[in-house]
């Protein structure tokens, strides 16, 4: 009876649990309905009467421009973070970069010694060192000479600013030497600031402070030259082994993208130095000579100046060259100075608009704004050695930026890509010089063809492609 009873008492109270869930759900479900129902009802009385939804949202303008907005916030911030972070390391990043350009020009000749039959140690220092040396035997051969013109240099140009301030006293500007030394003068007293023997205590304090300044900076000189110097040989011996070590341990889906940019990047940079190491001695070569068939002094100084100043694009070859005309106006009178700003003028005309498409089509060519504001940001932050490594880096820049978004359209075309290059020029693997274009390779960034499909290379064959 107890055991009926027990089952009986179980099942009545087993039967309303069922129920009581089929009604919760019932009742959930009748409660969404409602609540769809309101909202369908509440939705549709404001759209009738009150204030449309629609009112309250974002405008689509607003949102894109705030998402461009934080995002361009976010570049900005991790670009200055980067340069910060350069600058403060500047002894390790700068001989990095100054290895890495100089590993453009030591490279090729160091594989075409390995192609002979040399090991690859023994071509990387004979390179390396023969380079080194043969730089400071040149040194060495002209340093008499130049010393020796060097002196007259002073005097020389300390003669041509004579005339210009006796041309000056002499123009409508009404511009003397009175007015030029107040203003010197002026500027030596705001430097020493009053207080006679206090100021001078100042200057003499100041001068202290600058010589330790400048025997840091000496040291600090000697240290980054002899780090690039190190870095150039690791550079030339064992590029390639870096290389892959960097390609192996990227994600095998990006390892394609990183040898395309990376090669697009060195062939750039390779076009760059080569490029402008060419016309630079065009350059010099040409003035030089006519300055030497003028008579004008100090003809292997001035040409020494001319090709370093072709590093430094738009402003270097302008400064070098007004230099020139005003010794040539010190020594010779206007009539040589104004033979000479011909010659400068003409010779930089033939290098801007016959040298520089010619020699540097396969560089990356930067409009002359961009150079400037490039050249004005490397050397606010550095000196005049930013002036020197800005615009390459902003030619590498620009390269690989072009390489990234030509690929990116083709992915989203629907086109396969593969480690080649299709921006411009790969690498060739043997003198790591840039090779001649692929078929079809140019085709692909003007949307017209497809590159061909290329699979995952392995780590060794990869290693010697950027």
């Amino acid at each position: 009876m107890r055991d009926a009873s027990r089952r009986l008492t179980g099942n009545r109270v087993a039967r309303p649990t069922h129920g009581t869930r089929a009604h919760d759900g019932r009742a959930t479900t009748d409660v969404s309905g409602r609540e769809r129902a309101v909202s369908e009802q509440s939705g549709a009385s404001t759209r009738g009467g009150g204030t449309p939804a629609a009112a309250w949202s974002v405008p689509v303008w607003l949102d894109r421009a705030t998402q461009w907005a934080w995002r361009l916030l976010v570049l900005l911030a991790a670009t200055t973070l980067l340069v910060a972070i350069t600058v403060r390391l500047s002894l390790l990043t700068l001989p990095v970069l100054v290895a890495l350009i100089a590993s453009t020009l030591a490279v090729p000749p160091a594989r075409r010694l390995e192609r002979r039959g040399v090991p690859r140690l023994i071509a990387a220092g004979i390179v390396v060192i023969g380079g080194i040396s043969a730089f400071i035997g040149f040194v060495v051969a002209i340093a008499p000479a130049f010393v020796r013109q060097g002196r007259e240099l002073v005097p020389t140009v300390l003669a041509a600013t004579d005339t210009v301030l006796q041309w000056l006293e002499d123009s409508p500007i009404d511009f003397g030497r009175d007015q030029l030394s107040a203003s010197f003068d002026d500027l030596v007293a705001r430097i020493s600031g009053p207080g006679g023997l206090e100021g001078l205590g100042a200057i003499g304090s100041g001068v202290a402070n600058q010589v330790g300044l400048i025997a840091m900076g000496i040291g600090r000189g000697i240290t980054a030259l002899l780090l690039s110097i190190v870095l150039l040989f690791f550079f030339v011996k064992d590029g390639e082994q870096l290389v892959g070590w960097f390609i192996s341990r990227t994600p095998v889906v990006h390892r394609d993208l990183v040898r395309a940019l990376g090669q697009r990047g060195w062939v750039a940079l390779v076009g760059y130095v080569r490029g402008t190491a060419t016309v630079a001695a065009i350059d010099a070569v040409g003035i030089g000579i006519g300055l030497a068939i003028l008579g004008v002094p100090l003809v292997l100084p001035l040409a020494l100046l001319v090709f370093i100043g072709g590093f430094v694009p738009v402003i270097g070859a302008f400064l070098t060259g007004l230099l020139a005309v005003l010794v040539a106006l010190a020594d010779g009178g206007l009539t040589t100075a104004l033979i000479v700003l011909a010659i400068v003028v003409g010779v930089q005309q033939l290098e801007s608009n016959l040298l520089q498409p010619t020699i540097m089509r396969r560089a990356v060519r930067l409009h002359p704004v961009v150079v400037l504001a490039v050249l004005a940001t490397g050397t606010l932050l550095i000196g005049v050695t930013g002036a020197f490594l800005a615009v390459p880096i902003a030619a590498v820049l620009a390269a690989t930026g072009n390489e990234f978004r030509l690929r990116e359209e083709a992915a989203r075309a629907g086109r396969t890509v593969g480690p080649e290059p299709i921006g411009g020029p790969g690498i060739d693997p043997d003198l790591l010089l840039p090779s001649a274009p692929q078929p079809g390779a140019g085709a692909l960034g003007k949307g017209t063809g497809s590159a061909p499909v290329h699979g995952d290379d392995d780590e060794d064959s990869g290693s010697g492609r950027g």
